[in-house]
Order: structure tokens, then sequence, then C-alpha cells
């Protein structure tokens, strides 16, 4: 018996309407279970036992939320373990604000909200191909209490960064895993070894000298604040303000939010437009990237802008050598060479120093431009 259009959208909605509801109580069962880090987790992936060694060492530590996001006032520390993706652009202006008043934050994981927290300050997590077991300090600034060993962190990762502002307290072979940077007045320490702050790892050696010494960066006096809202963590009064909160929180708005999706289901089943058609655009033929590439050459043949390209050539020669070792191209040609000669011995200095000054001749035929393009472009491809 073949079946109507109308039949097959009904069976359509009722499978749309069963993956729904399984997905509601899979995310359910989801809420019962703590994040990873979380400071009411014991399990061996949480961060309990972190909560209470520094309850037993007298610091004053919070993990409760406001209705909406905020700070607590007497923090001087807080920590962001594991969190998950989506903070927002509000929030990281208050987390930075925090900061440059004098706060410090330390954001640890590994995982895909960590990544994107991370990226928020420019620093890309690199996955390792096998897992590094113990690390050990790179710099005398971890000394209180002093770590004297190698922490076994068991990283996964390590960061990736063009930022040179940062000091690396942990590094794999492949980059560093825990760096700090000053913002303002205060700090912020990212970790890509989050099993150091763990119910676990706080138990191998070396791991509770590591992230005391983190935790003493600080130098400001107040509470030590564990960021549970960005493990979903929401207070039972929360308010509902504005019309996104009404439909991601309350039964009606999710009720509502499901009829319009149903409705736009059955519109796009039927077949349905939305508007007009829009036409197919005709055959273009484009021009060949040759082409404009001559375009442009023959321009500047006539137009004699050979000085300006050799200008060119010059700086870009100059840009290329010394981005390596981040030399000024705006040096004096005598003091550029003479300073990437130091850091690269294998340098043909006097035959770079030769074509740099050529570059610069005032009088310069076609046949001379080439070849000096030529050279330049040799250099760079050395």
């Amino acid at each position: 018996m073949k079946l109507s259009r109308e039949s097959w959208l009904a069976i359509g909605l009722v499978v749309v309407l069963a993956v729904i509801t399984a997905l509601a109580a899979a995310q359910q069962t989801q809420a019962a279970v703590l994040p990873p880090l979380s400071s009411a987790s014991t399990a061996p992936d949480g961060a309990r036992a972190l909560w209470l060694w520094l309850d037993d060492l007298h610091y004053a530590v919070r993990d409760d939320v406001a209705p909406f996001f905020s700070i607590p006032r007497d923090a001087r520390l807080v920590l962001m373990l594991e969190p998950f993706p989506g903070v927002t652009s509000a929030e990281w202006e208050t987390i930075d604000d925090w900061v440059r008043d004098g706060g410090t934050l330390i954001v640890a994981g590994d995982r895909f909200g960590a990544a994107l927290a991370t990226q928020h300050y420019t620093f890309t997590l690199a996955y390792l191909d096998n897992p590094v077991p113990a690390l050990a300090a790179q710099t005398p600034l971890l000394a209180s209490p002093p770590l004297t060993g190698a922490a076994d962190v068991r990283t996964l990762a390590h960061f990736e960064t063009e930022r040179s502002d940062f000091v690396a307290h942990l590094a794999a072979p492949s980059g560093p895993v825990v760096v700090s940077f000053a913002l303002g007045k205060g700090r912020v320490i990212l970790g890509a070894a989050p099993y150091a702050f763990s119910n676990a790892g706080l138990k191998e050696p070396g791991n509770p000298a590591l992230v005391l010494n983190l935790i003493l960066i600080s130098p400001a006096s107040g509470a030590v604040w564990f960021d549970e809202w960005h493990h979903g963590v929401r207070p039972v009064d929360s308010q509902v303000v504005g019309p996104e909160d009404w439909l991601r929180r309350t039964p009606a708005g999710r009720a509502l939010l499901y009829v319009a999706g149903v409705i736009f289901l059955a519109v796009l089943l039927r077949g349905r437009r939305f508007g007009r058609p829009v036409p197919l655009p005709g055959e273009i033929t484009r021009r060949a990237p040759l082409e404009y590439i001559s375009a442009i050459a023959n321009l500047g043949r006539r137009a004699g802008h050979r000085r300006a390209v050799l200008q060119q050539y010059h700086q870009r020669l100059k840009r290329r050598l010394g981005q390596r070792y981040r030399l000024d191209p705006t040096l004096r040609d005598p003091e550029y060479v003479a300073r990437l000669a130091e850091y690269n011995p294998g340098l043909d200095a006097e035959a770079l120093r030769r074509l740099l000054a050529r570059l610069q001749r005032p009088n310069v035929n076609e046949s001379e431009m080439i070849q000096l393009a030529a050279e330049v472009a040799a250099w760079i491809k050395e």
C-alpha cells in the first residue's frame, strides 16, 4: 500500500517527537552526573579533594553562583576548571575586567570548552600523539613550596601561540603546558594538564606542590572561587529576564519552540516555498589568474616602477629572513645583516649585504631587475 504525503508527514513528526523525547531523557541523565573537575564531584576526575584541601589550608573557598554571572567581591582567585563551551562575550568582559583590577584567573582543561576558553587569550590547544606522564618545572618561580621533582600531570596537549609575553611554568618537548601572563594588575594562568587538579591527580607526586604554587602566584588576599557557573550550575530561584530566558528556561517557552519547530518542519516537508525562486546565475567566463598578474606587470612596466618594485623586494627579503628571529626590517642594512649573522652563523653575510645594496640602486634596467627578483626568491626559498 502506497502511503500518502500526509501519512509520511505524520510519521516524520512522530519520529521527530520520539527523538526529542530521547534527547531530553539523555540530558536529564547527564545532568545527574557531575562534570569533570566539579568542586562537588568525588569521582576520580572531580575536584572535591582540591576544595577540601584548600579549606584545610585555611583558604576561604567558595563555589556559589548568582542569578547572573558575576565574580564574588571577596574573590582573589578564580578556578575555571574544564569549563563548558559557551562562555559569552559579556561574561569574558566581566572576567577580564576583574583580572585587570588585580584578580588571578586559572583556566585548566584539555576538552573543547577549555580549548575555546584558552583561545580567548590567543592560546591554541594542540593535542599530543602520546600522553606525557611527568614534567619538570621550567622556571625557578615554582618554589613555594619547592617543586624539586617532576609533576605527574599526564598531559595530553600543549599550547601554541604567537604571543611572547608569557612565562612557561611547565613544558612538554613539543610546547608549553602551563603558562601565565599579566593582564592589567592581575594575572592569567592557563594549564593544559587538568589531571593535576583532579581528585586522582592530587595523589600523584609533584601535583600538590604544582597546584599550590599556581594558587600562590596570586599576590592578593581573598577567597578562592570555583567557577561552577560554567559547569552549568544555576541557582534554583534564578529569575527569568527577557524573552530569550523565557523561551529557554520555562516549560511554556520550550513548548512554543517545539511548536515552531514542528510547523517549520511541516512546511519544509510539504515543499512550500518561502519566497520567489532565485534564478541560477548565467555562465560567467572568468579570466585566469595569470592574466591578472600579466596585466599588473605590464602596467608597472609602462609606468617605469622598477624602483618601487625593487624596494618592495628589498623590504620583503628583510621581513622573511628576520621573521624567525623577530628582527626589525626597518633597521639599516649593515646593522640588520650583522644581527642576522649573529643568530644564523651559516649565513653568507657578505652576499646578502651585496644583494641588499643592489636592490637599492637607483637605475636598474629590466633584465637586471628580473635577475635580482630571482636572487631574492632563492634567498627566501632557502
